[in-house]
């Protein structure tokens, strides 16, 4: 398995799972605990789009 494709799943597996364990919080209207975790997911998101290209080629 390439390493793009390694780190593409990986990604989506952290957004995915993330939602999940946060379910509750995000229910009750605390969106705090996302802020930090979403910017770490998109900032690492472009750095993966720089480094390994495109999700979708």
């Amino acid at each position: 398995m390439p390493m793009g494709v390694l780190f593409w799943v990986l990604m989506l597996l952290w957004l995915v799972f993330s939602l999940y364990w946060n379910r509750s919080e995000l229910r009750g209207g605390n969106y705090g605990v996302m802020g930090g975790n979403l910017l770490l997911f998109i900032l690492l998101g472009l750095l993966g789009w720089k480094v390994f290209g495109a999700a979708l080629q």
